[in-house]
């Protein structure tokens, strides 16, 4: 299949990422514990000179200063030869940027100053665990995750005990989330990752190779394909029956008085699912017939 999909070696970059709080809390510590890595991990903080030195890493306390000033909401990277990288690039006409949140939490992709994770109320992370139990997964099921992102919900499928086959189709989020300290899960054994089109890629899978699915396409002016009944067939031929399925939708058209989950409910239908939830304004919740 030669140009179709490629198998991606999910490689975790080495080094510290830090949430500007968590740099700050750097720049005024010295020989004390500090949170790094958006409150994944700690580090104890000495001087040398000029440095700050992290464990294996070192960095100027004055580069730091300066990589830090008006980036409210940026996420940087501190690399094992004393670098700092902003987790923010363009690329292919678009704008990628890692976005911090709160303190302590997973942060979320912007792709051209839209978000690629709900937060509305939420967080990206727990978002993806919610997704994740609305599929009832169980251990040994082989589960689909169509639109890796960051990886969050592959990573809880394969924390429950799935077999993971996540499809990404974009290179440039494979990798900036190779800096992202909350994916680095994606390395699990568990989890086989491919770059490509999933609207092409089902179609080289079994019939009912997979025992659950959590499609989470971009919004539909960037994805049509993901939300016709083309798609929904090919899912479907790919999930064994009675296969839960779990469709994030969101809410376009809301303040239009447009009702764009009923087409998407309409399709599946007539691709062979059952609709088992309408959750309003987030997702449908559907199994296999």
């Amino acid at each position: 299949m030669p140009g179709v999909w490629s198998y991606v070696v999910f490689c975790p970059r080495e080094g510290i990422a830090l949430s500007l709080a968590e740099a700050k809390q750097i720049l005024s510590s010295k020989d004390c514990e500090v949170t790094v890595n958006l409150g994944r991990d700690s580090a104890t903080v000495t001087c040398e000179g000029d440095m700050l030195v992290l464990g294996a890493v070192k960095v100027s306390f004055r580069e730091l200063q300066n990589a830090i000033r008006g980036q409210e909401d940026s996420v940087f990277f501190l690399t094992n030869s004393g670098g700092i990288l902003r987790l923010a690039f363009s690329r292919d006409g678009k704008f990628y940027k890692l976005k911090a949140l709160k303190e302590n939490v997973a942060p979320t992709l912007e792709i051209s100053g839209i978000h690629m994770h709900n937060i509305s109320s939420t967080d990206p992370w727990s978002d993806a665990e919610r997704k994740v139990k609305l599929v009832n997964v169980g251990k040994g099921f082989k589960a689909l995750d169509i639109g890796t992102g960051l990886g969050y919900t592959a990573i809880h499928l394969a924390r429950k005990g799935a077999e993971v086959i996540s499809i990404e189709k974009d290179p440039n989020v494979i990798e900036i989330a190779e800096y992202n300290p909350w994916s680095r899960e994606l390395a699990r054994p568990e989890i086989t990752l491919l770059l490509g089109d999933a609207f092409s890629l089902l179609d080289y899978f079994p019939v009912g190779e997979f025992d659950v699915a959590i499609h989470d396409p971009p919004r539909f002016s960037l994805a049509g394909s993901l939300y016709s009944l083309n798609f929904y067939v090919k899912l479907r031929r790919v999930l064994r029956r009675g296969a839960r399925v779990y469709h994030y939708t969101g809410a376009p058209g809301k303040y239009k008085g447009l009702n764009f989950q009923a087409g998407i409910a309409k399709r599946l239908r007539l691709a062979g699912f059952r609709v088992v939830k309408v959750i309003k304004d987030y997702g449908i919740v559907a199994e296999a017939g």
